[in-house]
């Protein structure tokens, strides 16, 4: 494929994983805009129209804010043969950091919850202690409790759906991971039987029933090893 750019600041490539579009991060979005227009007019004829073609767009160290990203997607879009799958780069605003610094910490607390109480963290919580019914725990990341969980706890609860709540003893009356709930159809007399044979459980959404579903804590550390890979 020719082109008439001395400089490309627009670069087509194909890999491993699909078509990705790399930008130049050195020049202006002007010139960045008006040879993707140019290019993707140029290469048209090289994509199989008989099909939608998904392609990653990849910004280096430029930030691209949400305007030009839509600007930078109806320019690639436009032909009605190409997708753009995902946006990526290697900076991130000040916001997204610290929203990304927030999830990866951990509070730990090491107090019983007790009825009525109810304790929020921005990251993964750990309760050395028991959550006793009528006690609420809240996270935006994962809930690990190294005692009873036998009131409600709730994780992920800004949408992330790859969230769990962990106990050494697991009889909950409520969980909640994102937006998907589990209520116990059992008494709190019960629930209080169940805990003389509960067994250390993780809870996780499994994303093939889209339900809450409980397993053995044992398996928690290959959960997290599929989790991290997803995100990745």
């Amino acid at each position: 494929m020719k082109t008439t750019f001395q400089k490309q600041f627009v670069t087509i490539k194909g890999t491993k994983d699909g078509i990705v579009i790399h930008l130049d991060d050195q020049c202006s979005y002007a010139s960045i805009v008006s040879e993707l227009e140019a290019k993707i007019a140029e290469n048209h004829s090289a994509f199989d129209e008989g099909k939608d073609v998904s392609v990653r767009v990849h910004a280096g160290n430029r930030y691209l804010n949400e305007a030009q990203q839509e600007e930078v997607k109806a320019l690639i879009e436009h032909t009605g043969v190409i997708v753009v799958d995902e946006f990526y780069s290697n900076v991130m605003t000040i916001a997204r950091a610290q929203e990304e610094r927030e999830r990866d910490e951990l509070t730990t607390y090491t107090r019983i919850v007790r009825s009525g109480q109810v304790l929020r963290v921005k990251g993964d919580l750990l309760i050395l202690g028991d959550v006793n019914p009528g006690g609420i725990v809240e996270a935006v990341g994962d809930v690990y409790i190294l005692g009873s969980l036998k009131g409600i706890a709730k994780a992920g609860i800004k949408g992330n759906e790859n969230a769990v709540v962990a106990a050494s003893v697991m009889v909950p009356s409520q969980v909640k991971i994102a937006e998907h709930l589990y209520l116990t159809e059992s008494t709190r007399a019960e629930r209080a039987q169940e805990i003389l044979y509960a067994e250390p459980k993780y809870a996780c959404i499994e994303h093939q029933e889209e339900e809450i579903v409980f397993h053995a804590l044992n398996g928690l550390a290959a959960f997290r090893r599929d989790r991290k890979n997803r995100r990745d």
